[in-house]
């Protein structure tokens, strides 16, 4: 159950991305829910001991299933429930399976704030994109080359990563690049679709 004054409710696919620090939410005001597949027989113990660190901020859910899809589809129904109880709060997912993209696309039709991310330590409220790229200028002006070229931007997601490492004089970590891309997706710079193609709204 999510703990008083939740704000970010977390749902990781942990099957899909088994790299989880806990130790980022010590001081954040998030909940996360840890969706586990059925093959998964251990965990690291790091995580564990980061789980009983902050039992109350984590829900740990065993998918007893197997199948295409299963832990998509529970991890799909928990966030659901999650949605209804908590209308205000920012909904996150942490995978890199692109089938979430629907729902995700659904339920911001709906006004939720409901966003899917590739890796945990990129989520926004960790401010990883702040702490890469060193001033929040740098960022501006990348968003404002993306927006007002009108020739040769990326078309793909490869070629968009490329880009960014390149502007930032290859200094960023691939968790760095991801942040940046869900900055710009977040800011509806760009769009990219289950293809990985890249658009400009």
């Amino acid at each position: 159950m999510a703990i008083d004054g939740v704000i970010h409710h977390v749902f990781v696919d942990l099957e899909n991305v088994p790299t989880v620090d806990l130790g980022l939410i010590s001081d954040k005001p998030v909940h996360v829910t840890l969706v586990i597949g059925e093959k998964q027989k251990r965990l690291d113990l790091r995580l564990v001991r980061q789980i009983h660190q902050h039992a109350a901020k984590v829900t740990l859910i065993e998918v007893g299933a197997s199948g295409h899809n299963a832990l998509d589809l529970v991890l799909a129904c928990h966030l659901g429930q999650t949605v209804v109880q908590h209308p205000g709060g920012q909904f996150l997912i942490v995978s890199k399976d692109k089938d979430f993209n629907p729902l995700v696309a659904h339920l911001r039709t709906d006004g939720m704030d409901v966003t899917r991310h590739e890796a945990f330590a990129a989520l926004p409220f960790f401010n990883p994109v702040a702490k890469a790229v060193g001033s929040d200028e740098r960022l501006e002006k990348l968003i404002d080359g993306l927006r007002h070229r009108t020739t040769a931007r990326p078309v793909r997601r490869k070629t968009l990563l490329s880009h960014i490492n390149a502007y930032f004089a290859k200094q960023l970590s691939p968790a760095d690049l991801e942040a940046i891309v869900d900055t710009l997706e977040e800011r509806q710079v760009i769009a990219i679709d289950a293809n990985d193609k890249v658009s400009y709204p």
